[in-house]
């Protein structure tokens, strides 16, 4: 309907719509995640940070950041309302993992991952948002591991001559052996075989016939191609070793050959390379001993984050709620399973058939720590419960009933999930076990006080207002303690 207004008129109106569509593309698209344009890869054993950043530069100081695996939850890390999350962290993940926080105010989210291993490797998903607005980025880890160097074997006589073998293992990917004579050309191997670890680590061997009249003067090196990296292995037979002797002068002839050989190769080199290498060995186990200092700092700083919340408090046991088989010390602070049946009321408030009892005080707020000291007999286990628990007949020990807690059931150390338990076979059973509640963000979290680790976070759950005791029960022959 521009058809009546004058050119200027009609040109201005162009131009104000083409202004509008410009702010609503740019509305629509706030900021751009960006990775790495290429895959990381790092050795085994070494720290890693994975990259990641907004584009065009911004703060991301208050915006959330989730790195994550296949799923969004559980997470590698997350950062949200301007601190760490750690309530649905991936296990293998936990105190391993650094929102590097010195860049966010750049739009930098970079995410530093510690002491990398072979699990560790695939792809990562780096996801930013804010309000409705989000976007994501994936960056490939991959991981390598350098071997030993190759191991030559004299093993037998076969096919006329001289059966020699050659070993070395503790590579990822898989690496290759390859034979060459003195003049650098390849030989064909007799045989060769690959075998992977638990832990996911190969080791190769390869098997060769030497003969007389063939080049005696080999080698055997291990080629490993993601880090371009080559080790090699050189060896000579002379013709007395082919004659048709005895096997075990024979074999006795090549390992004296063989151990001359190296020993005179370990005397050059130490001459010549002496010097050079003990400065190096100073210069590394200083760097060791740094890095074993700051180590063990991030470890006690992990710690102290995870697992000391603002308050302790004592815990004082409820006798009211107590089973008629459980016995309480005079101060409240520790039970024992007996098994022999007291005379006292079974009022609504106790535990009837279970052998439990909740802690007297309740929390509705706050974060508050406690500390529980088992004597095993026949297992036990520790937690949270709400106020609401099932007191009477059959109860199940899980979230949806109620309660949240770890111990020693049916053998083994696990924490008591829902639909199924969750084992802990990674986990020494502890003695002493730290309890944190943190009621407002639903966290129940378990530490061992032995160790100094975390053990298990249960997923964020919410209370609904309602009051949270400490809860324990006691398996045949048990006693328990609470500290302080």
């Amino acid at each position: 309907m521009l058809s009546g207004l004058h050119p200027c008129s009609s040109r201005t109106a162009f131009i104000i719509y083409g202004l509008v569509f410009q702010v609503q593309e740019l509305q629509s698209a706030l900021f751009k995640v960006t990775g790495s344009p290429g895959p990381i890869t790092k050795a085994m054993g070494e720290d890693v940070v994975l990259p990641c950043r907004l584009s065009p530069e911004q703060s991301a100081q208050e915006m959330e950041v989730v790195w994550f695996r296949e799923q969004f939850s559980p997470f590698v890390h997350r950062y949200k309302g301007g601190q760490d999350q750690y309530g649905e962290q991936m296990p293998q993940y936990q105190g391993r993992t650094e929102l590097l926080k010195d860049g966010l105010s750049m739009g930098s989210v970079n995410l530093k991952i510690f002491h990398v291993q072979l699990s560790d490797r695939g792809n990562y998903t780096c996801f930013i948002r804010r309000d409705s607005d989000y976007d994501e980025a994936v960056v490939e880890l991959k991981v390598t591991a350098s071997g030993s160097a190759p191991l030559i074997a004299l093993e037998q006589y076969q096919g006329g001559g001289i059966r020699v073998a050659c070993r070395s293992a503790g590579w990822y990917p898989q690496p290759q052996l390859l034979w060459q004579d003195s003049q650098g050309r390849h030989l064909p191997s007799l045989s060769e075989s690959t075998t992977q670890d638990k832990s996911g680590l190969f080791a190769a061997e390869s098997s060769i016939i030497v003969t007389r009249g063939t080049s005696q003067n080999l080698s055997c090196s291990v080629q490993h191609t993601p880090r371009g990296q080559e080790q090699g292995s050189a060896f000579y037979i002379s013709d007395p070793f082919f004659q048709n002797a005895h096997p075990w002068m024979t074999a006795l002839g090549v390992v004296l050959v063989a151990v001359v050989a190296l020993l005179t190769i370990a005397v050059y080199l130490f001459k010549i390379k002496g010097k050079q290498e003990k400065k190096i060995a100073m210069q590394e186990a200083a760097l060791r001993d740094r890095d074993a200092e700051i180590e063990a700092q991030d470890k006690e700083l992990a710690w102290r984050r995870c697992a000391v919340p603002i308050e302790e408090v004592k815990v004082v046991l409820d006798p009211d709620t107590a089973h008629c088989d459980l016995v309480l010390s005079e101060d409240c602070k520790s039970v024992t399973r007996r098994d022999t049946r007291q005379d006292i009321p079974d009022i609504p408030e106790r535990f009837n058939p279970w052998r439990c009892v909740l802690g007297r005080e309740g929390f509705t707020s706050g974060r508050n720590y406690w500390e529980v000291e088992a004597v095993d007999g026949g297992g036990w286990a520790v937690g949270v419960s709400r106020e609401d628990v099932k007191r009477k007949g059959e109860i199940e020990f899980k979230p949806e009933e109620g309660i949240w807690a770890v111990g020693q059931w049916a053998g083994h150390f696990q924490a008591l999930t829902s639909p199924n338990r969750t084992l802990l076979p990674e986990i020494q059973t502890p003695k002493r076990i730290r309890v944190s509640l943190d009621y407002e963000e639903g966290r129940v979290a378990f530490f061992s006080v032995d160790e100094g680790i975390p053990i298990f976070t249960f997923p964020l759950a919410s209370f609904g207002g309602m009051r949270v005791h400490p809860w324990v029960w006691l398996g045949p022959g048990t006693w328990l303690k609470m500290w302080p």
